[in-house]
């Protein structure tokens, strides 16, 4: 294949870097430790930005739901119920996507040269970086998330449409100041993002072929004593391997990257080659690196995908 593979490792997003947005944080009130709370009834923090449940029977008063004392403790007051709308895609969990219509949300997360969109439930994309803030346009992109590619007339005719779940941008001149505006349009229903990931990409060799992905299925199947089947839907991901080679001169630097994201979830790229989309996968890398001659260093890579 010898096409260049590479990790985008993200930058963490805080509260000061979101500029705007459209996505509302969650329909819930935010927390109060005056009020008391009903079995059921649900609240946000705004320090956290996740959901918490009443779980207690009880009047739930003065209970702080972040404190981990007061969801884990011998008499639990509160189930996290994951994150608040707005910060689903920013929570590292494809799965937990943020709704909006439309979902337009402009970030000042320092310099960048990539850009990653996962869990995507939209029609159109647009996406603009400037320089600075009201600065010059350095990167732009517009098009419709539709990944249809029809081998042969029947399928251009009766093929059903074939959404596009997944978007990356790579190449972008990176800015201390810089701003990107990220708007996801959709005709019917909401848009839906389920990560967003701006950060480095860094090259880790040139990837040979056999690279494999391999889907996973969280459904549960069920076969009872009469062998009637039960398949209750479930989550999917996806684990990719590959092989990469790399000259002697930069082993030290790959190393080092692979070393530092070992508990990091990134966007593993084999290729960005468009035939080849199948092969990037967001999750969590497992490396192992041979020194194969006095110029050849051999990386191979294991990667668990995330929900």
């Amino acid at each position: 294949m010898s096409q260049p593979c590479s990790v985008l490792a993200p930058v963490a997003i805080t509260g000061a870097m979101i500029v705007s947005s459209t996505v509302p944080e969650t329909d819930y009130p935010t927390f109060s430790m005056l009020k008391a709370y009903a079995l059921g009834e649900r609240c946000i923090s705004t320090v956290t930005h996740r959901i918490y449940e009443s779980v207690s029977a009880s009047s739930n008063v003065g209970h702080d739901p972040t404190d981990l004392i007061n969801q884990f403790g011998a008499v639990p007051w509160w189930v996290d119920q994951g994150p608040t709308n707005l910060w689903a895609m920013f929570d590292g969990y494809v799965s937990t996507k943020s709704a909006a219509s439309p979902l337009n949300i402009t970030l000042r997360v320092g310099a960048f040269n990539a850009v990653a969109l996962f869990g995507l439930e939209a029609d159109g994309l647009n996406i603009t970086v400037r320089d600075a803030p009201g600065g010059n346009i350095i990167y732009s992109y517009s098009g419709a998330l539709e990944s249809s590619a029809p081998a042969d007339y029947y399928e251009y005719f009766f093929d059903r449409f074939k959404p596009q779940s997944d978007f990356i941008a790579t190449g972008i001149e990176p800015f201390n100041n810089a701003e990107i505006t990220i708007s996801l349009s959709r005709v019917t229903g909401l848009a839906k993002c389920g990560l967003v990931a701006l950060g480095d990409m860094k090259p880790i060799g040139l990837t040979e072929y056999g690279a494999k992905v391999t889907p996973n299925s969280f459904a549960f199947i069920d076969v009872d004593r009469f062998g009637r089947t039960t398949i209750t839907p479930g989550a999917n991901t996806t684990d990719m391997s590959l092989t990469a080679k790399l000259g002697i001169d930069e082993a030290a630097t790959v190393a080092e990257t692979l070393k530092q994201l070992q508990a990091v979830p990134c966007v593993w790229i084999a290729t960005d080659h468009v035939d080849y989309s199948p092969l990037r996968v967001f999750g969590q890398g497992k490396p192992t690196m041979s020194f194969d001659g006095p110029q050849i260093c051999t990386v191979n890579l294991e990667v668990k995908g995330f929900i």
